[in-house]
């Protein structure tokens, strides 16, 4: 009898499974739709390129790390925001808001591994990849303002130039602040328009 994908493994009988459980949330990038990909890549990848060119090109930039900087700005939302996202995910993995989110949405299906999704299972993939995202940032932000002094010293040493750690730091920064917040204003547009749209609804 073939293993199952999903669920957990029974640890008596079960192969190892190729898929790092932990990175499941990445698994909302296999979703395909015609629309999706604008929202995943494309637009991200066009906001993080803005946003980097007009940090870097601005004389009176803010800093990085350190008291006053992004980072530690960007910190202080996640920690407010990603428990918000973990209760949204839960509510709707455990069956909220109710019967009507076990349909599929009209329009191009949201497809994965050939299979058209329900708004519940969209919509928990999505949030899934958002928290994702906001814990990279969190991490990132957390590692650079706690170690960058360390880090400095550290590049001191081996002679690697300082300037190395302030543009992995922004473009790190940048990037996934960029594909988190795309990503949270596709979940506005999904959870706003798209799941309020019936059959009934004249075309």
């Amino acid at each position: 009898m073939a293993e199952s994908q999903g669920g957990l493994k029974n640890i008596h009988h079960g192969r190892r499974q190729p898929r790092v459980r932990l990175l499941a949330p990445l698994k909302y990038m296999q979703i395909s739709h015609p629309e999706k990909i604008w929202y995943d890549f494309f637009i991200p990848a066009g906001l993080a390129v803005a946003s980097l060119s007009f940090y870097f090109l601005i004389d009176d930039r803010p800093s990085l790390f350190g008291d006053g900087g992004i980072a530690k700005s960007l910190r202080d939302i996640l920690a407010i925001a990603i428990p918000f996202l973990f209760g949204a995910l839960a509510s709707v993995a455990m069956g909220l808001p109710g019967p009507y989110f076990d349909k599929r949405p009209l329009g191009a299906p949201l497809l994965l591994d050939g299979k058209a999704l329900t708004m519940r299972q969209f919509v928990a993939y999505l949030l899934g990849y958002v928290t994702f995202l906001s814990l990279l940032l969190l991490g990132v932000c957390f590692f650079g303002d706690t170690f960058h002094q360390s880090i400095i010293s550290l590049f001191a040493r081996i002679h690697i130039p300082r300037a190395v750690l302030f543009y992995v730091g922004a473009v790190l920064i940048f990037t996934i602040g960029s594909f988190l917040s795309v990503s949270i204003l596709w979940s506005l547009y999904f959870l706003t328009d798209v799941v309020n749209v019936s059959e009934d609804d004249p075309k």
